[in-house]
């Protein structure tokens, strides 16, 4: 089998995710080239991955590739992606899918038409750290049902993150490695409500807030949120479980992360250490992009597909929209 040409879209940060594992899978993938409007960002990472191809036109690099990585900001994901499908060439979109339900329905439609497979970014489901934790809820170390409570703070992550015409903000950006867990660990939601505001300063996004995803399993998510904070400021992080029979946590640092290569399952008269991988979300990154190789050959379906980025597409909106209207929105 010839080697699949692989070329991405986008020069930011989020390739040295994905492009070092590929670049070590030279018995399968030959990397093409890049394209960004940054002709200087895209020269640096050719030059970096021995890329020979380099454009500020991504039109110019799908006919010369089999597979493509769609790194660039969210609202420009559904036109590559499109292109992409319609130039049969793979896709491994970054997540969120799109910036619209309309857009990602849209190439939903599109990849069955057509029959090029589309991966979609969500590598918790590759992170063992998140798959062991899932595994002792879904057998109920803690019982039914639980409340799964993450709380962080600090500044956006770049300008466009926090544009909401762009990147919807972290309760659509970041908060989406969550929402598509939930829903492969404790199935279909029931209704979301968001108390949400600005606080920062050019932010045109919800950069702020507090939501409440519960499902019809009786289980429930809380997220409280900021990407509001100045620069240099950052609030502690708050992650763990609460179930009927006991909690799921983790050891923590001075600032609430994580600290101890493990997570503690306590029942109250028992305590339990279930060890983790430090390097869990590195290897995932590893893992994904070896799946997205043998999604692109069409050897394999992806385990985060257009569906799935839909799927939790319709969550990350829905709590930008209760933060808005005030209001509870039902599934």
């Amino acid at each position: 089998m010839s080697k699949l040409r692989i070329g991405v879209v986008g020069a930011g940060g989020i390739t040295g995710a994905h492009l070092p594992h590929l670049q070590k899978r030279s018995d399968a993938v030959e990397l093409v080239g890049v394209a960004d409007v940054n002709a200087a960002a895209a020269a640096a990472l050719a030059e970096k991955y021995s890329m020979p191809f380099q454009t500020t036109d991504w039109r110019e690099l799908l006919p010369q590739i089999d597979a493509v990585l769609v790194c660039v900001p969210t609202s420009l994901h559904h036109d590559i992606v499109k292109a992409a499908l319609e130039a049969k060439v793979a896709v491994f979109s970054e997540k969120p899918f799109t910036r619209t339900l309309e857009d990602a329905e849209a190439l939903v439609k599109l990849e069955a038409e057509t029959g090029v497979p589309v991966q979609v970014g969500f590598v918790r489901r590759f992170d063992t750290e998140w798959l062991a934790w899932g595994k002792e809820v879904q057998e109920e170390a803690i019982g039914r049902s639980i409340v799964w409570r993450d709380t962080t703070g600090g500044p956006r992550p770049g300008f466009w993150f926090c544009q909401d015409d762009i990147g919807g903000g972290p309760f659509l950006d970041g908060c989406i490695h969550n929402l598509d867990f939930a829903l492969m660990t404790l199935g279909p939601a029931e209704w979301i409500f968001c108390h949400g505001r600005t606080l920062g300063e050019g932010n045109t996004a919800i950069d702020t807030g507090t939501a409440t995803v519960h499902f019809k399993s009786g289980d429930e998510l809380m997220l409280a949120w900021s990407w509001g904070l100045p620069t240099n400021c950052y609030a502690g992080r708050l992650f763990e479980f609460l179930g009927p029979k006991g909690t799921i946590s983790w050891p923590r640092d001075a600032q609430g992360y994580a600290d101890a290569p493990y997570f503690l399952i306590n029942n109250g008269d028992s305590k339990r250490e279930v060890s983790v991988d430090p390097m869990a979300l590195g290897d995932g990154f590893k893992l994904q992009m070896d799946e997205f190789i043998e999604v692109a050959q069409g050897e394999m379906k992806p385990r985060a597909g257009s569906a799935e980025g839909v799927a939790s597409l319709k969550l990350g909106l829905a709590i930008i929209e209760s933060a808005r209207t005030g209001e509870i929105i039902r599934f």
